[in-house]
């Protein structure tokens, strides 16, 4: 992610918030993930990609939730597939991995309808549903904690940004 600076405090930051969940590690890249050897989620500190905002989307039209704090549910979305995985079941992972395959070759010529129609079809998966709904059902249960999430995450995020220059500290 070039030369920017902070990545291990922020990546300790939100590992330490992520830690009732019993995550492991929490690492900054370019995309949101769980490594189910590793009990790592990986973040990214940008958020508003046209497919974060698809997915925002998607939660409003699928779940009926209005999504306050997007970096808080994705992170949720993550831990969700450490927690619902065993409930999933060996065929419908197969099946995941396949269309997930499937889904990103076609991505690589699709315009954007065709992406966001794509899209869809991936948070629609089997194993994104089932981290999606236990994201939400957590979120709406813990609102108290949730809060609490993004004030820790938001402060941990200013830092960073300010370190590398990409917030102005007056703006406080």
């Amino acid at each position: 992610m070039g030369k920017l600076k902070g990545y291990k405090k922020l990546n300790k930051r939100i590992t330490k918030i992520l830690e009732p969940f019993k995550i492991k590690k929490a690492t900054c890249t370019n995309e949101y993930s769980y490594n189910f050897e590793k009990e790592e989620v990986t973040f990214k500190v940008i958020e508003g990609s046209v497919e974060d905002l698809w997915f925002i989307e998607f939660i409003k039209e699928r779940f009926n939730y209005d999504v306050k704090y997007p970096f808080i549910i994705s992170l949720l979305h993550e831990v969700g597939h450490k927690n619902t995985f065993d409930e999933l079941g060996e065929i419908a992972y197969d099946f995941c991995l396949n269309e997930k395959k499937r889904i990103s070759e076609e991505m690589l010529t699709a315009d954007y309808n065709q992406s966001k129609k794509l899209e869809w079809e991936y948070f629609s998966l089997p194993d994104e549903i089932l981290a999606t709904n236990w994201a939400i059902e957590y979120a709406k249960t813990h609102e108290k904690e949730i809060q609490i999430m993004w004030l820790e995450s938001l402060q941990a995020l200013e830092k960073f940004f300010q370190k590398n220059g990409l917030l102005n500290a007056e703006a406080e």
